[in-house]
């Protein structure tokens, strides 16, 4: 009874996805001023933004923002400043923050996009102006614009700031550049490698995950799974079992289930996942031990319930395997799921030989339909206890049923054509076994022989019991004359 890990069961498994990659709100505009003596504003300019900026000071940012404009619109060449389309931008910013309702929020984000590419365009390494474009751009859901403009960003600094680079893997994560992504990312920690932190090292995990690199995932993995801290910590335990199990890794994924009993030996999922390990590898004693202890961790739901049962059948202690059958039929299920599992308890109890109690759950679950199943084991459980008569009438209605409802060819788990010539055989030992059987269970068995007969794998035995029924007709015969 080899168990594989199920999809459903290991669902917990990639609940990673949760962590979300996204640049935090708190990113504020970058303020700057003109960065070289050639790039210094007019005087009419210098005194154009010292009002503006009192004016936003004062929060009078629409005035502020109608000041500059007017002044950019005058035709002297210097008006049209890189530095005056910055402070535009920031305050167009601002208003978008304060007007958090379509269509104005859109209107002054688009606004301010248009200003920091006015910026840049005029001043291609003016490093604040690419940030402020980011951040615009990002928050305007443009996340591959977004992405190029951190990166600029970052290349235009005088002291470039591995954060920007960050940011511009995540952007470009969010737009379904995964590549890229890792591509800078790569970048990052080749020019920053003590500056990356485990939050970053997540957002890494996530970008492998996307681009199935699950292999180059796992040193980051371990090292998640090791010094995160809490919940989130478990989160990535779980994912780092499953990602051994997924890539074959058993050794390795049976050392580490064994290490998380031993550290969090509360926890149920680690002996679940446990438990897991060893039936996959066919290991039914151990599986069924850990499942006993997740079982006194937790509640053990009825499909649990089952699976423990069944190791316990399977490993021969029918009398457990019982009670666990009862414990897991008390909750509701369809007539199909009742019978299966009445089915199940009966062959329990019948190898636990409770014969009485396996045939008194035999007629409950006959009350509610005549299962093929149900009435063959009643049948096989009478006529080891020697109760010949009951045995025979059992074959009898097992024959019926089977004549009458034909399984489809080739359909799983069905009664087949050894079946019914089984029945056949199984009802002529029956009526033959019975105390001094008479003329008409002579008969009674003499016929169902003829109809085994016809069966490939019951017509030898079949032919010798008719041979027997002869040899007592003829001494029956003797005896008269």
């Amino acid at each position: 009874m080899k168990q594989r890990i199920s999809p459903i069961i290991l669902l917990w498994i990639l609940i990673s996805l949760f962590l979300g990659l996204t640049i935090p709100q708190g990113v504020v505009a970058q303020k700057a001023k003109p960065n070289t003596s050639q790039d210094k504003l007019s005087l009419a300019a210098g005194i154009c933004v010292t009002r503006a900026q009192a004016l936003f000071q004062s929060g009078e940012v629409n005035k502020a923002i109608s000041l500059l404009e007017e002044f950019k619109k005058k035709k002297k060449s210097n008006n049209d400043h890189y530095y005056i389309h910055f402070l535009l931008g920031n305050y167009y910013l601002t208003l978008a923050a304060q007007n958090d309702q379509a269509p104005n929020n859109k209107r002054f984000s688009q606004n301010a996009i248009l200003c920091f590419q006015e910026s840049v365009l005029k001043n291609p390494d003016f490093c604040a102006g690419w940030l402020n474009l980011a951040k615009s751009l990002y928050e305007s859901g443009f996340f591959a614009k977004a992405a190029m403009a951190f990166e600029k960003g970052y290349e235009t600094s005088q002291t470039p700031k591995p954060i920007h680079l960050y940011y511009a893997a995540i952007c470009h994560f969010q737009a379904d550049a995964s590549n890229r992504a890792l591509v800078v990312f790569e970048l990052l920690i080749k020019a920053h490698p003590d500056k990356i932190s485990l939050a970053w090292k997540e957002s890494l995990v996530n970008i492998l995950f996307s681009l199935e690199r699950y292999s180059q995932a796992l040193p980051t993995l371990e090292e998640l799974a090791s010094k995160t801290k809490d919940e989130k910590k478990k989160t990535w335990q779980e994912i780092l079992l499953y990602q051994y199990l997924s890539l074959k890794m058993e050794k390795k994924a049976l050392a580490f289930a064994g290490f998380l009993t031993r550290t969090d030996p509360t926890e149920p999922k680690w002996w679940k996942a446990l438990c897991h390990i060893h039936l996959n590898n066919n290991r039914l004693r151990q599986g069924l031990s850990a499942l006993v202890i997740y079982g006194y961790l937790t509640p053990m739901t009825q499909k649990e319930l089952m699976l423990a049962a069944d190791l316990y059948l399977a490993l021969d202690v029918p009398a457990k395997a019982a009670l666990l059958y009862q414990e897991a039929i008390k909750e509701a299920q369809t007539p199909d799921q009742l019978l299966k599992k009445i089915l199940k308890i009966g062959q329990a109890c019948a190898m636990a030989h409770y014969q009485d109690k396996a045939l008194a759950w035999i007629e409950k679950g006959l009350s509610v339909s005549r299962d093929v199943k149900l009435i063959r084991l009643k049948a096989q459980i009478l006529y080891r206890q020697k109760k010949y008569a009951r045995a025979a009438d059992a074959y009898e209605c097992l024959v019926q049923t089977l004549l009458e409802h034909p399984p489809a060819p080739n359909t799983p788990n069905t009664p087949n054509s050894n079946t019914l010539g089984q029945a056949w055989l199984m009802l002529g030992y029956a009526a033959l076994n019975h105390n001094q059987p008479d003329h008409t269970q002579l008969t009674r068995a003499q016929k169902a022989f003829l109809k085994a007969a016809g069966f490939k794998k019951q017509q030898k035995p079949a032919r010798q019991a008719l041979g027997q029924i002869k040899i007592i007709q003829t001494n029956n015969n003797q005896q008269v004359n």
